[in-house]
């Protein structure tokens, strides 16, 4: 055996050891409750599916079916679970929570959510989110499954002056704008709107806890807002997070009831024009900026929503 891919697999073996003792801390609600583990489990995927049957939980929970009947029956006869005759199968019995069932998953649910909480709660907030980011990261790795490691958060300190920075950097490097101007100018925008503290959000998107991008919506009036500093970095182009993250940002204008949305773009970025209008912009307004780039031609892009 490969002395490194050995060692790599004692690391997971020790890490699992600890998080094992660190899921019984969670799950100890539930082993002081009238319900084992197991039982725990087939509450939670019934209340998931609202309605399978006892097949579907055996592939679910990867368990014995007669150890599953058991269970069922246990759960029946404390009137958490009732059985019923399939609508689309006559052969088929449909398994289901009662009212009561609800009630005691929801209770014992609330008490793990809680737990959680407790300890999050002695932990930096920086630190949580870390810790959201590389669970998704082991998630996305084992399931081999691309994207899943995505997080969008809302920004924080330090956000500002990073996205002015990946602003210069970035348009340098593949548009030629000037460097400083851009990033002077890109700043500006980022503390007329903190300082002032304009109505508005920050999202940033993070994968296995690197920023992989951002996007801000900003308002200008009552019924107006703007999107700015939209930005995904090179790497992590051509995996949708670009979509991700504009859906975030017009799901916010509906929700704060804004009748329009304005942005300001230059041509040569296809892809996100592209973007725009696939979202319902059209662009309305076509002007000569030599500020950043000779010859460079801004455009407004408007919607309605």
């Amino acid at each position: 055996m490969d002395k490194d891919l050995k060692s790599r697999a004692v690391t997971i073996r020790d890490f699992n050891r600890f998080y094992t003792n660190f899921i019984g801390l969670i799950n100890q609600n539930i082993l002081e409750s009238p319900y084992s583990l197991a039982e725990a489990r087939v509450l939670l995927e019934i209340d998931k599916a609202d309605q399978c049957t006892a097949s579907d939980l055996t592939k679910l929970l990867q368990i014995d079916p007669g150890y599953l009947s058991r269970m069922l029956t246990r759960l029946i006869r404390e009137k958490l679970v009732i059985k019923s005759r399939s609508e689309t199968d006559g052969r088929a019995q449909e398994i289901s929570l009662t009212n009561l069932g609800k009630e005691t998953f929801k209770n014992l649910s609330d008490t793990s959510t809680q737990q959680i909480v407790n300890i999050l709660e002695t932990i930096p907030i920086e630190q949580q989110q870390a810790l959201i980011n590389y669970m998704e990261g082991i998630r996305n790795v084992l399931s081999h499954q691309s994207g899943s490691s995505i997080t969008i958060r809302t920004g924080r300190p330090g956000d500002l002056g990073y996205i002015a920075y990946r602003h210069s950097v970035l348009y340098h490097q593949e548009y030629n704008l000037d460097p400083v101007v851009f990033e002077r100018y890109v700043l500006g925008s980022l503390l007329k709107y903190a300082e002032n503290q304009q109505a508005g959000e920050i999202w940033i998107a993070e994968v296995n806890g690197k920023i992989a991008g951002f996007i801000g919506m900003v308002a200008l009036d009552e019924e107006t807002a703007q999107l700015r500093w939209f930005l995904i970095e090179p790497e992590f182009r051509g995996i949708g997070l670009g979509r991700r993250l504009l859906k975030v940002a017009m799901a916010y204008c509906n929700e704060k009831k804004y009748k329009k949305v304005l942005l300001w773009t230059f041509q040569g970025l296809d892809a996100a024009c592209h973007l725009y209008k696939s979202f319902g912009f059209t662009a309305t307004q076509q002007v000569e900026n030599n500020t950043w780039k000779n010859g460079l031609l801004e455009e407004r892009w408007e919607v309605t929503l």
